[in-house]
């Protein structure tokens, strides 16, 4: 495997993992799940678009972007509405659990896109990868300490939010590395459409509920998540694109160990010995699995 795409994911799980966090101050500062990802995906699809027209007017469809061919939509589009249905899930569930919890079980998604990448897209398989996903899978139930969090039925609805936004963003990471694996598109085009699929999902929900308002917490943080998210997006597609899902995806979706950490220095969220251990794992997996190419 390429080095680069090991470091392309390295940088994405760090950005991921700052993002997470400010999703969990978001939350205690009180925001609607549904409003706020609108907002951010507006945001989110304005850069994008923004930085692909001025590329093509610059540069032309041969330039750094490439061309948006019709391939890239029929990945991108179910992708986008995958990944809409498990980023709002996840951001609902950190609104009574704990950032250093779900954060780890929503990155479980990686077990989805890493298996189905080995089974239905042909991606070679070893032992560092397996030993690597297989740590990574027992860093996060060590980190978990299930036994604690069923006793506890007020995080139980948070939990299966939280397991519902992991299995769909599992998906969407797996369809869009199906698109990549074409060959007929880059890492932007396939962000590109997955944004109108994400967008159209956010702004039927919205239309239901009937809330566009803009609060003081959305304003605040919605934009500077949507920058983090449109870096975090092009660096792991990027990632997918020259190297093997099944590696570059549970590297990046292993961010929950730093956000654990930040969670634990800046919202003051409790350190015990299940969130030592998982964390400890974690950064093994990391590296098996960056030693697995």
């Amino acid at each position: 495997m390429d080095s680069l795409s090991v470091t392309l994911a390295v940088i994405a799980l760090l950005i991921g993992a700052v993002a997470d966090l400010l999703y969990r101050v978001a939350q205690q500062r009180g925001i609607e799940a549904p409003n706020f990802i609108f907002w951010q995906s507006t945001v989110f699809t304005a850069i994008i678009w923004t930085v692909a027209v001025v590329s093509w007017f610059a540069f032309g469809f041969d330039g750094p972007v490439g061309p948006v061919r019709g391939v890239a939509w029929l990945y991108g589009l179910p992708a986008g509405v995958c990944g809409y249905l498990g980023l709002t899930l996840f951001v609902a569930s950190l609104r009574t659990g704990d950032a250093s919890v779900n954060a780890p079980i929503f990155r479980l998604n990686f077990v989805i896109t890493a298996l189905g990448a080995m089974i239905l897209l042909g991606e070679s398989a070893n032992l560092l990868k397996i030993g690597g996903i297989l740590l990574a899978i027992l860093a996060v139930l060590v980190l978990l300490n299930i036994t604690q969090i069923t006793a506890i039925r007020s995080d139980m609805r948070s939990i299966l939010f939280a397991l519902a936004a992991s299995g769909f963003f599992g998906v969407a990471g797996l369809v869009a590395k199906a698109g990549l694996d074409t060959g007929e598109i880059g890492a932007v085009p396939i962000v590109l459409t997955q944004t109108v699929g994400f967008q159209q999902a956010a702004i039927i929900t919205l239309m239901r509920r009937r809330n566009f308002s803009i609060t003081r917490t959305v304003f605040n943080f919605a934009p500077g998540i949507a920058v983090l998210q449109v870096t975090w997006a092009v660096l792991l597609f990027e990632s997918l694109r020259i190297g093997d899902a099944s590696i570059s995806y549970p590297i990046v979706q292993m961010s929950f160990v730093i956000t654990a950490i930040l969670a634990v220095v800046f919202l003051r969220e409790e350190m015990n010995w299940s969130k030592g251990g998982g964390l400890v794992l974690a950064i093994i997996a990391v590296v098996a699995l960056g030693l697995a190419g």
